[in-house]
């Protein structure tokens, strides 16, 4: 399993207490699309599968270098009341590699933590559990904490994006900044469909945002990202220019293939 480094999306439940009032919805960010594919470079790298009721329940990853070939296979479970409770990663190029991910809530609103387990032969065994700590002012992810002893931790701007990415580790007394951004567009994020691929990129080390970005800097190395939208706002076309003391090192392009009603 890859690190959990990612910040995550709302996840927790929007309930008041109290006299508290509610967040109002922000319309701007619904979305009413649901993704069928994303190609990279215009070679399939994910493919989508939902139920009746438009609820992602499966996905395919695939390699996008040399022979094209299944890499994963991912499902999602949900319980009677449609809560993600589950997550499955089958991993069909590394054996020992495949992971169930349990989601444990309180009070069947707030994602509290997860239990990863790595899947052997002979069975399941558990191989980390993630807590997770909320900000209080925008109901985000503000730390993640592994067993491991390294905690992410992230800083959110007052519309709910991602600003800066932290690590902290048990030996050290600073924190590392992986990485920072700075622009979103106004637009819908492209993963806002689903709270499974939410919780899936941050498995993988992905931050989710409101909206998306326009430029960062990750590991030392700046990203300009430029896009295109469908009339829903969502975006259909994705182009990432990596950048290194200003020159260019790669361009890669990334196409969203989208349902929307």
């Amino acid at each position: 399993m890859l690190l959990l480094l990612m910040g995550l999306g709302t996840f927790k439940g929007c309930r008041p207490k109290g006299n508290e009032v509610p967040p109002a919805v922000d319309s701007t960010a619904i979305s009413t699309c649901i993704l069928l594919s994303e190609r990279i470079n215009n070679v399939l790298y994910r493919a989508y599968e939902y139920d009746s009721t438009r609820k992602l329940v499966r996905m395919v990853e695939y390699t996008t270098g040399g022979a094209h070939q299944i890499t994963k296979r991912y499902t999602f479970e949900y319980n009677k009341d449609n809560t993600l409770i589950r997550l499955r990663e089958t991993n069909l190029q590394t054996r020992d590699r495949s992971y169930i991910y349990e989601l444990n809530y309180d009070n069947s609103t707030t994602l509290s933590s997860i239990y990863s387990f790595r899947v052997f032969n002979s069975g399941p065994v558990i191989d980390d559990t993630l807590k997770l700590v909320y900000n209080n002012d925008n109901q985000r992810v503000s730390e993640m904490k592994s067993n491991t002893g390294v905690t992410s931790k992230w800083e959110y701007d007052t519309a709910a994006n991602v600003k800066k990415w932290f690590l902290k580790y048990t030996n050290r007394t600073t924190d590392s900044l992986v990485a920072e951004y700075g622009d979103h567009d106004d637009k819908v994020n492209i993963y806002t469909f689903s709270q499974g691929m939410q919780i899936l990129n941050m498995l993988n080390g992905r931050a989710h945002s409101k909206r998306n970005p326009l430029n960062y800097t990750l590991l030392k190395e700046s990203v300009d990202v430029a896009y295109q939208y469908n009339t829903k706002r969502v975006p259909t076309l994705r182009i990432l220019k990596v950048k290194s003391n200003n020159n260019l090192l790669r361009e890669t392009i990334y196409s969203y293939e989208l349902d929307c009603k």
